[in-house]
């Protein structure tokens, strides 16, 4: 709870500076993002959605911060819901995925194109950090930029535990997707 309510001071805190030290323009925030993963397992694939992440990109820093909250993520079924907050990512108790670092590569928001860069700086999963290297790519068309990415994630850097009994319906190895528009 402490490290929620840490995150969104943050962020709010960034959107404040920015406005009134009139560098607003030079800050934008993730709208629309939709957050994905699918882990393709022997005996089931699982896959969930979450539409509720929310993250800021300072451009003249070339810095962002991404939280994502674990209880947005939805599945097709109410069981594998409960089971992934409850039993995988104990929800409750780290209740966010956070992914703060830099953006490296050239970037021309001026500019129709697409910018592919890599972002490098710390996933917290879990409760667990990791330094990461994630390749993304910033779109920028009539002036509306927007950032998609595409990664894995291995559940044991993150000590995430597969009881022996469900391992063969779980990957070791996540696929990750997520799209975003920045404003």
């Amino acid at each position: 709870m402490v490290s929620k309510i840490l995150t969104r001071t943050l962020l709010a805190s960034v959107f404040l500076f920015a406005a009134a030290s009139g560098r607003a323009q030079s800050v934008a925030r993730l709208s629309n993002p939709v957050v994905s993963f699918f882990s393709s397992a022997p005996l089931e694939d699982i896959e969930a959605v979450n539409k509720k992440a929310s993250g800021v990109v300072d451009w003249s820093k070339r810095s962002f911060l991404i939280s994502i909250p674990i209880k947005g993520f939805e599945f097709r079924s109410g069981l594998m819901q409960s089971h992934f907050n409850e039993n995988y990512l104990e929800s409750d108790k780290y209740p966010d995925c956070t992914y703060r670092g830099t953006i490296s590569g050239p970037v021309d928001l001026t500019k129709d194109g697409d910018y592919p860069v890599v972002t490098t700086g710390d996933l917290t999963i879990h409760g667990v950090t990791q330094r990461r290297s994630i390749p993304a790519t910033i779109s920028v068309r009539k002036g509306i930029a927007s950032v998609s990415s595409k990664f894995n994630i291995r559940v044991a850097d993150h000590k995430i535990a597969i009881p022996k009994m469900v391992f063969k319906k779980i990957a070791e190895v996540v696929a990750v997707t997520i799209n975003s528009n920045l404003q």
